[in-house]
Order: C-alpha cells, then sequence, then structure tokens
C-alpha cells in the first residue's frame, strides 16, 4: 500500500507542485488587490479633503474680491474714491 502512495505521488509530482504554484501565486494576487484597494480609499479620501480645501479658498477669494472689501482694504491705506469723474484726454489728428 505505501509503494502505490509513493508511486502516486512521484508520477504526479510536477502537478502537485504546479498546484502549489499556483496557490501562491492566488495568495499573492489576493494580497497586491488589497494593497491597491486600500491605496485607492486613501487617495479618495485625498482627493475630497482638497475639494474642501479648494471650495474654501474659492470662497474666501470671491469674497475678498468683492468691491467692498477692495474699498476697504483701500481706505485703510489712505485711498479715497474719486469724487469727480475723470477728464477724457482726446488726440486730435490733424
Amino acid at each position: 500500500m505505501k509503494n502505490s502512495w509513493l508511486e502516486i505521488v512521484t508520477k504526479n509530482l510536477t502537478l502537485l507542485v504546479f498546484i502549489a504554484f499556483l496557490g501562491v501565486l492566488y495568495i499573492a494576487n489576493a494580497q497586491v488587490a488589497e494593497r491597491k484597494r486600500l491605496k485607492i480609499e486613501k487617495l479618495k479620501k485625498e482627493v475630497e479633503t482638497v475639494k474642501f480645501r479648494y471650495t474654501d479658498v474659492k470662497k474666501n477669494v470671491q469674497y475678498t474680491n468683492l468691491s467692498s472689501e477692495v474699498e476697504k482694504k483701500v481706505q485703510e491705506k489712505g485711498l479715497k474714491h474719486p469724487q469727480k469723474k475723470p477728464k477724457v484726454i482726446k488726440k486730435n489728428e490733424s
């Protein structure tokens, strides 16, 4: 009985090695896929935080570019809004 078992194993040794190799390959592939999934999740969270930061900065820029805000900052520097309309200088083409 032992000889027959040993003979079966030796005859099918290449098949057993191939099946073991496929098992190792399957496990390695699952680990690589899991690492990629985790990296994708991390990048999704990072993109979300960058989007929030972008909208916050955009909101602040739009607020500071309002004419009333610009006027306040200019008045702090000592500049005033002109009381008269500016004079238009025309060039004579003669």
